[in-house]
């Protein structure tokens, strides 16, 4: 006998499907045929700040393949569109909590050249988007339910890396994805306070780690008591700490507590932290938008992910020097320090020979 669960997981599945049914049979309507110069991309962005990070790289890729083409992007977030507005690769954006009138306004004003979905699984909101705004040519990833509301679809690894499953989007428009695979992703540059700009000059060659406390969720913090036992088996090194909402009481103690942690300026957005984390040559985090914005700027990264494999090969760090390490359930605080440790010592290691 299935549970309410299975029952209700069940019939958001079924409703999901028949949205999809009728979408397609919708889209039978179109003209499929176009094959003329690309002037205009646009791509919907329902993630978070992460995704948003690692989307740069596509977006790098798009404009060293297509200088001309304009680059627009669609978000859910308010926060990821002020990222995307600060991209020097996009040309437009647009929020979907913007409202009914601007909603409309957009809709009648709007038709890009090529329209990209990078959902792999189909959702409701992303399909209805897609079928709503105008492009003349729509790609998204290869499934039954995407069949005749994309005019191309892309063949992807879902095991491979979030980036791989993007750069999808450049082989359906015609290139080699490979001749652009040494492009990284970048972090736009936000204004940064006066605070962090002095900070972030005064570690700057002096070889800090960093460490930070922060995650997207209950599963993913480490504790306190782990952060400072693994910082006190470092007492040559330098730390600083990075924290957000709760954990900004946990920084305080940490600077308080140990002398070889530096008091540092709190963070008002990502650019302050990336303005922070490029000075560093290690991070320690759990997986977060940090692992990525390390990968801007190559810097080393151990990373702490829980037991999903899935998550671990499509988030993976792409810094060139970066290792993961994995709890054995699905709780980051189950990984032990002495794991972390170790890890450390082999990146720190690695950076000893490299510049000895």
């Amino acid at each position: 006998m299935k549970s309410s669960d299975e029952h209700g997981t069940a019939h958001v599945q079924g409703k999901r499907i028949a949205a999809a049914r009728i979408l397609q049979a919708l889209s039978r309507f179109r003209k499929h045929d176009y094959d003329g110069p690309i002037r205009s991309i646009a791509i919907l962005m329902a993630g978070r700040y992460g995704d948003s990070i690692l989307l740069t790289k596509l977006l790098r890729q798009l404009k060293a393949a297509l200088p001309e083409a304009e680059l627009h992007v669609i978000t859910s977030r308010t926060g990821t569109e002020e990222f995307f507005r600060h991209s020097p690769y996009v040309s437009g954006t647009f929020c979907l909590k913007s409202g009914i009138g601007a909603w409309l306004k957009f809709l009648l004003t709007h038709r890009y050249t090529v329209l990209f979905n990078p959902k792999d699984l189909p959702s409701t909101s992303n399909l209805l988007l897609s079928t709503l705004l105008r492009a003349r040519i729509k790609v998204s990833h290869s499934h039954p339910l995407h069949e005749g509301i994309f005019d191309r679809l892309t063949a992807i690894d879902k095991t491979s890396h979030v980036t791989e499953q993007n750069a999808g989007l450049l082989e359906a428009l015609g290139f080699d994805r490979k001749q652009y695979a040494a492009i990284r992703p970048e972090m736009p540059r936000y204004p940064v306070s006066e605070a962090v700009r002095v900070f972030a000059e005064s570690i700057s060659g002096q070889g800090c780690i960093g460490i930070n406390l922060s995650a997207g969720g209950p599963s993913r913090y480490w504790t306190t008591p782990n952060w400072e036992a693994l910082i006190r088996q470092f007492p040559e090194e330098h730390f600083i700490v990075f924290a957000a909402g709760e954990q900004l009481q946990d920084k305080a103690k940490l600077e308080a507590a140990l002398e070889n942690v530096l008091p540092s300026p709190p963070t008002a957005s990502l650019g302050e932290v990336s303005a922070m984390l490029r000075e560093l040559k290690l991070l320690v985090t759990p997986d977060t938008s940090l692992v990525h914005i390390a990968a801007c700027h190559d810097t080393p990264v151990v990373a702490f992910f829980p037991s999903d494999r899935t998550a671990m090969n499509g988030y993976a760090p792409l810094s060139s020097r970066s290792t993961i390490v994995a709890s054995d359930t699905h709780l980051v605080r189950d990984i032990g320090v002495e794991a972390v440790a170790r890890a450390m010592h082999r990146l720190l290691g690695e950076e000893g020979r490299s510049t000895g």
